[in-house]
């Protein structure tokens, strides 16, 4: 690879989990009824010996391969499995991680002693609704098979680029991506879900049954309150689009940078767009790019005056193609299985959120970071947000973000055989070299293991109606991680 494929992937896997202590002592000295369990789910229950076990453990984030070596993986086929493990894990007082894609930056999702992994939970169901069709949605379908499935209803839900990423993961901590200044954070069309709490009960959560729930697992709800076992998602037209790319010489960088933010925030709502500052040993990048709900002459006429004012671009790429043809192509893929080949990688990242635009000091400051001659192969990808994002009330959800222009995500990647050393050392100095400039807040479904603040960054002032959500519904802290509420 020549720089890291992750251009705005959202996602995230559901967080760990750890189940209160109140095992009885013969329990205790015995050990889990691993058999027991066995028998008793409808999917298959994967221990230490199986052929199939080491695939398995394994999460997405191939950085915590090593950590990723639970006693049993729960293959749970349905909500019934769910709510089995759950006791299981009571029962025994065990630790348990939820996993739907595996996505989860901080490898939590697959560090304990009994994972549940929702891969099962795989179905796209579209009815009609009262204001159109809607999905209802298993938990661990990955983004392109949702998008594949929903493209024969000419429909889709607004939601990212990495096509490997289980839809919860994403959903729950809000879910930005490539229509999202049309129609909305992926959470913002959350019409129910099914949860499954930790004493093994069914609930559907929605505006009017359990909605301090509801609330709360649109944009704080990865691992925090329960299993959500399936979603049920307001739907939007898919119409063709049309993907751009522009590229600049580097010394055009800071004026194309500075000229792309306002230019992209203040773009109808069809437009998403993003900019990438790439680093390499051989020397930094800048690229542009992003997709138009419409066609290529539309296209043209919106960016005609950001190309006048930047400079000449060093290479431009204008495609327009039906929706599903689009979302393949930007995740780098020809066909739905392709996508789902993609192998897994190492990676970490970090992210800021911007209230205002990036003033001249910051970018003078990023380009003598990206300059650097002990640059490793990575990206500081900036996304502008506004449009139907930014409308909705800062208090409607637990997305706390809803004031910020642009989202920066930093983000390395690396084989198996790299130190990782200085691509962790990288994603720590460019979060200091942004910080001045930032707001103070980071994304939830980009999670940060060495973040500090993460509790205000993530949630700020939605943190105590969490903390009474997460009182009300897991009184207990079954569900229990680092970064967890």
């Amino acid at each position: 690879m020549t720089a890291p494929s992750r251009r705005t992937v959202l996602t995230l896997g559901l967080g760990a989990a750890l189940a209160p202590s109140s095992t009885p002592a013969r329990a205790a000295s015995t050990g889990p009824d691993w058999d027991g369990l066995a028998t008793a789910l409808h999917g298959d229950l994967l221990r230490p010996g199986d052929p199939r076990y080491d695939s398995a453990r394994l999460p997405r984030n191939l950085r915590f391969t090593d950590r990723a070596r639970p006693e049993a993986v729960a293959r749970c086929a349905d909500t019934a499995d769910v709510a089995e493990c759950l006791r299981f894990s009571r029962r025994h007082g065990l630790r348990f991680a939820v996993r739907s894609g595996g996505h989860c930056y901080g490898g939590w999702s697959s560090d304990a002693p009994l994972v549940l992994d929702l891969a099962g939970l795989d179905s796209v169901r579209v009815t009609e609704g009262r204001t159109g069709p809607e999905a209802e949605i298993g938990p661990g379908t990955p983004l392109i098979t949702v998008y594949t499935a929903l493209a024969r209803h000419g429909v889709t839900v607004p939601a990212g680029s990495c096509p490997t990423v289980g839809l919860a993961g994403l959903a729950l901590g809000g879910g930005h991506g490539v229509t999202s200044r049309a129609y909305g954070l992926t959470c913002d069309s959350l019409l129910e879900a099914e949860v499954v709490p930790a004493d093994g009960r069914t609930l559907r959560c929605s505006p009017d049954r359990e909605p301090e729930l509801f609330w709360a697992l649109r944009g704080g709800g990865n691992g925090n309150f329960g299993v959500v076992t399936s979603l049920r998602l307001r739907t939007h037209p898919a119409p063709d689009c049309t993907f751009f790319q522009y590229s600049w010489d580097w010394p055009d960088a800071g004026r194309a940078l500075d000229e792309w933010q306002r230019w992209a925030f203040a773009a109808p709502d069809r437009l998403w767009s993003n900019f990438h500052v790439w680093t390499r040993p051989d020397g930094p990048s800048v690229d542009a790019g992003g997709i138009l709900l419409g066609p290529a002459d539309d296209l043209h006429r919106l960016t005609a005056p950001l190309l006048a004012r930047t400079g000449r671009t060093t290479s431009e790429q204008v495609v327009t193609r039906p929706y599903l043809d689009t979302v393949l192509a930007y995740a780098g893929c020809r066909s739905e299985q392709d996508c789902l080949r993609q192998g897994s990688q190492a990676f970490a990242a970090a992210s800021h959120f911007f209230d205002e635009f990036l003033p001249d000091a910051a970018l003078t400051d990023l380009r003598r970071f990206a300059e650097r001659p002990d640059s490793v192969e990575a990206s500081v990808t900036f996304t502008a947000l506004g449009g139907a994002v930014n409308r909705v009330p800062a208090d409607a959800t637990a997305f706390r973000h809803r004031s910020s222009r642009l989202l920066a995500q930093l983000i390395t990647e690396w084989p198996p055989d790299a130190d990782p050393a200085p691509r962790l050392r990288w994603v720590t100095e460019a979060r200091t070299t942004l910080a001045p400039y930032a707001n103070g807040h980071a994304y939830q479904n980009y999670r940060d293991p060495t973040l500090a603040t993460w509790r205000t960054a993530y949630y700020g002032e939605h943190l105590p109606r969490l903390e009474a959500v997460k009182a009300a519904y897991d009184p207990d802290h079954a569900f229990d991680f680092p970064q967890g509420v």
